[in-house]
């Protein structure tokens, strides 16, 4: 067991996190340890006894969770034993970990001066180079530590992954390889050796070394998972079959490989052992959570909606009242465009699930894309029924009823929303939408402030109250500032850009409108208003063919609203 609790931690420092803060170390005799032993009382000098007391009172701050205490003493313990490389490392570690890597290197460069092979000093330099991103420099360092001390693996772990991440795959494998040479009995040099062999197609040497490793550690999943990797590769099927059994004998809750290796026996036409699988990993399903994190990470997010269903509908075998089970079957369902489906298995998603209010707000979209707005509302309020405090309810409660022109009562549910949780911006911003709609222009500006009190970076609140700043030909120079932040946020938005566009027309300065309203329609060709804006600059311009071609094109896709387009139409032809 100690041995695979350690080897967790090598994989951590694989992953990148040795590159953060070092332990503490201090040599001492040549080694590396984590005490001090000094000479008796007797036999140090006068000015070595109070630098070995304020060492020790440092010490004692660290433990304690003192660190700028500590480091006040380790830098009076410096200054009674100034050539004390001891003191130095230990206050360059203290640096490093109160995140002032400078002065940490200044420190060590100075043991390095005098001390160009102290490996403590070799090694922490190149984790703050590292630490900086100066890998350049962090290499030089570790290769030289290497040369110094090759008994110590975490320099082999560090060098190699340098390497590794740079690709250099033929100086990670040297490294390695001598890691294992010096270490023949290290399943992390075998195991690390392995990958980079793999990485380079040397399957042969790379399956030799990972099986070296599993010798030393049985239990090790890891390194059969990426004997599952060179299997596939080589198309040896049956290997990887075997490989996940074994895996599953040492650890028969690992998700991943059943999940997988169901996969494989579905494939061969194995179906009533794939089936199996999956009716166990659903009974697990009901305590342990990490069965339904694999299915959302690894079939829903990555949108590989058919295997979804096809997982989760055979793990329902196992657990067939499993809300959470339902609730994933239905999203899988959507995906898949089967609208049905996935209505009848987010209707079975209970109340006391985690996904409920996400099933109930599934199901009430999905209606209103089906055009079925009415059952829309009706699912919400059977939910606000039993559950009257859900701000995000009235949310979507308000946005149906804005969808059907119920301006009034979209208002209302919205402002009673907002009386639930206060903090809730988007319900702010549905409700000034709304207002805008409803002729209620001051409400609306009131409902954005607040949302940019609560957002101050939300770019829709920033752009709807910049442009509506403008329509009405108030405060310009504000919602220029509005308009130029949302911009800021996302410069290829044709909206935004027209919005700026509408702020110069505004402020009567034309030619500058037309180059952001040309912008924009080269982000949305094809946007009524943003080209009625188009041939109002033009117009202004004295341009009155291209003014008047803006405002036909603007017609042609118009659908609603077209008075005013062909009045304006009918002003430039002459005509009353």
């Amino acid at each position: 067991m100690r041995k695979k609790i350690a080897f967790f931690l090598i994989l951590a420092s694989w992953s990148g996190l040795l590159a953060g803060c070092p332990g503490r170390m201090i040599k001492t005799d040549g080694q590396t340890g984590t005490e001090v032993t000094t000479a008796p009382a007797a036999q140090r000098t006068d000015s070595s006894a109070p630098a070995y007391y304020y060492f020790t009172v440092a010490q004692m701050k660290l433990k304690q969770g003192q660190a700028s205490e500590a480091q006040y003493y380790l830098e009076k313990a410096g200054q009674y034993d100034p050539q004390s490389a001891v003191i130095k490392l230990e206050l360059a570690n203290l640096f490093v970990m109160r995140q002032k890597p400078d002065d940490a290197l200044a420190l060590v460069q100075q043991v390095l001066s005098t001390d160009p092979n102290n490996v403590e000093a070799l090694l922490l330099a190149g984790r703050i180079h590292l630490q900086r991103g100066e890998v350049k420099e962090a290499k030089v360092l570790f290769e030289r530590a290497l040369a110094q001390n090759p008994a110590d693996p975490n320099v082999y772990l560090q060098l190699g992954r340098i390497y590794w991440n740079e690709n250099d795959l033929t100086n990670a494998e040297r490294v390695f390889q001598v890691m294992v040479d010096n270490f023949p009995s290290s399943y992390a040099a075998y195991f690390f050796s392995g990958k980079v062999l793999s990485a380079q197609g040397k399957y042969e040497p790379a399956i030799a070394a990972f099986n070296k490793s599993l010798a030393l550690e049985p239990s090790l999943d890891e390194a059969r998972f990426e004997l599952i990797n060179i299997y596939r590769a080589r198309k040896q099927t049956a290997k990887v079959i075997q490989t996940y059994e074994e895996i599953l004998v040492y650890s028969p809750d690992n998700t991943a490989a059943a999940f997988e290796l169901a996969v494989e026996y579905n494939k061969l036409g194995r179906k009533d052992r794939a089936a199996a699988l999956l009716q166990s990993l659903g009974e697990r399903s009901t305590q342990d959570t990490a069965v339904l994190t694999y299915v959302l990470e690894n079939y829903l997010e990555p949108k590989q909606y058919e295997k979804a269903t096809w997982a989760v509908e055979g793990m329902l075998k196992g657990a067939p009242q499993s809300s959470e089970l339902h609730y994933l079957a239905g999203v899988a369902y959507d995906g898949q465009k089967e609208t049905q489906k996935a209505l009848d298995h987010l209707a079975k998603v209970e109340p006391t699930s985690r996904f409920y209010e996400n099933a109930v707000v599934h199901r009430a979209v999905l209606y209103r894309d089906k055009g079925q707005i009415d059952q829309s509302i009706a699912v919400i309020e059977q939910a606000l029924v039993a559950d009257p405090d859900t701000a995000d309810y009235y949310l979507y409660l308000g946005s149906f009823y804005e969808e059907l022109g119920r301006y009034d009562d979209a208002i209302a549910t919205l402002e009673k929303g907002a009386g639930i949780d206060e903090q809730n911006y988007r319900i702010f911003f549905r409700l000034g939408v709304v207002q805008d709609k409803a002729g209620n222009k001051q409400a609306a500006i009131d409902a954005m402030k607040r949302v940019l009190k609560l957002e101050p970076d939300d770019v829709e609140a920033l752009n709807f109250l910049g442009y509506t700043y403008a329509d009405l030909g108030i405060h310009l120079d504000e919602a220029e500032a509005l308009i130029q932040r949302a911009l800021s946020k996302k410069p290829d938005d044709g909206y935004i850009a027209d919005s700026l566009g509408w702020v110069y027309y505004k402020q009567g300065n034309y030619e500058e409108a037309l180059k952001w309203l040309n912008r924009a329609i080269s982000l949305v060709p094809e946007d009524p208003i943003i080209l009625e804006h188009a041939g109002d600059a033009h117009l202004k311009l004295d341009q009155k063919e291209k003014a008047l071609k803006y405002y036909r094109h603007s017609l042609e896709v118009q659908k609603k609203d077209r008075t005013q387009l062909e009045e304006k139409i009918r002003a430039l032809n002459g005509k009353p």
